[in-house]
């Protein structure tokens, strides 16, 4: 009789865990998009695919699907693509009606703002494609994750390049452009506080196609005081491809181009990339970008979290996110967290031209008494957020 109440017992323990295990999740996922914008002046192998960023949504969608139909877990994606915010408003306010509660969001800073205002709190974006230091700093938007790289974690990793190498002396060109400023405010930013010393400045404001002149045309404008390298800003590819091997003296160059440094690149093949990179390729016969890794980041940041906890409501879900428990693997040879302060992912820095992988940021030496990834981008003083409290009890 006990021999068989202890196998009542276990039999009924084994299914109460396995539908407990097993229950079914339903995630929806909205992502809310500005067309990419097209230029005549931009050569066409620079120019931005038409699906940045999209492409990598739904390839993370496509992995979560892949190893969710074993624990009875779905997602999907649906997607909205505007350059009028209220149409991205509606379309929004319309998706939370129906139950989604996660929002991926590539746009500018003041739809960004107005899409936020829009969505009641209780949603969780991320931010896939927006670099403006000001959503770290000072714009604190309630539950909102930053997987996209700021301007000033791109430009931690190129002054340490530079602090790394001895090129202390900096020659700064930059284009016109409302990004191209924003970068360059945040580039002299770490200038300064890794001891850099810019010995000219000079502004590229010139509409000349440069295709057959560059070699002329560059040299004359790169004359200078003696300079160790040629930082150059141009987030619109309409000049700076041709600095590299043009300058007045023979110096490298780093930045939008030259050896970059960004949230990703299709030379990186470490840390089981290359099998990443190849199931991209194939699914959209173009290489992976920086836009499309935030963009499936952040949904893998969902999919890690709801498998965990086979739960897939933001109240449960973000806390968990935000918890030490949370430790991401996402082919950067580290695990991947977010900063509390403001939503940003945690992330190395790779540095790379368009044939290889050159260096990973951060490099070693550059201490943090936290975490050495936080010495990348916005710190903690630096900031006014103070978005999340969550700590490593949560969900335990």
């Amino acid at each position: 009789m006990l021999n068989r109440f202890i196998a009542l017992f276990f039999l009924a323990s084994g299914l109460f865990f396995s539908l407990r295990v097993y229950a079914e999740v339903n995630v929806q996922i909205g992502m809310l998009r500005l067309p990419v914008e097209e230029t005549r002046a931009v050569p066409e192998y620079l120019r931005e695919p038409e699906n940045n960023g999209l492409a990598g949504a739904e390839l993370s969608i496509k992995d979560a699907n892949g190893t969710g139909k074993f624990l009875k877990q779905n997602y999907a994606l649906v997607v909205e693509t505007s350059d009028d915010v209220e149409q991205l408003k509606n379309t929004a306010s319309t998706w939370y009606k129906e139950g989604i509660r996660y929002f991926l969001v590539d746009v500018d800073t003041p739809y960004l703002v107005a899409l936020r205002k829009a969505i009641p709190d209780d949603a969780l974006l991320f931010n896939v494609g927006n670099h403006d230091v000001s959503l770290r700093t000072e714009i604190c938007l309630p539950n909102t994750l930053q997987t996209s790289l700021s301007y000033a974690m791109q430009g931690d990793a190129l002054s340490q390049w530079l602090r790394v190498k001895r090129l202390n002396n900096v020659f700064l060109v930059s284009g016109v452009t409302e990004a191209d400023n924003a970068y360059l405010d945040a580039v002299k930013t770490t200038l300064r506080k890794y001891n850099h010393k810019v010995v000219e400045e000079k502004v590229w404001n010139f509409d000349t196609d440069l295709r057959r002149s560059a070699s002329a045309e560059i040299p004359l404008f790169t004359q200078a005081s003696n300079y160790d390298a040629v930082l150059v800003i141009d987030e619109s590819n309409l000049f700076g491809q041709h600095l590299p091997y043009n300058t007045w003296l023979p110096r490298p160059v780093i930045g939008t181009h030259g050896l970059r440094a960004d949230g990703w690149s299709y030379v990186i093949e470490q840390w089981a990339a290359i099998q990443f990179q190849n199931r991209f390729t194939k699914l959209f016969d173009r290489y992976m970008t920086a836009k499309d890794y935030a963009a499936w980041v952040a949904v893998r940041s969902v999919n890690e979290a709801v498998t965990a906890l086979n739960k897939g409501d933001v109240e449960t879900v973000l806390p968990f996110i935000m918890s030490d428990r949370f430790q991401l693997a996402a082919y950067k040879g580290r695990k991947l967290s977010y900063r509390p302060w403001n939503g940003q992912l945690r992330q190395t820095v790779p540095l790379f031209d368009s044939q290889a992988l050159v260096a990973t940021a951060p490099f070693e030496g550059f201490l943090h008494p936290r975490n050495e990834l936080d010495s990348l981008g916005i710190d903690e003083a630096q900031s006014q957020c103070r978005l999340f409290t969550m700590n490593a009890t949560d969900n335990q």
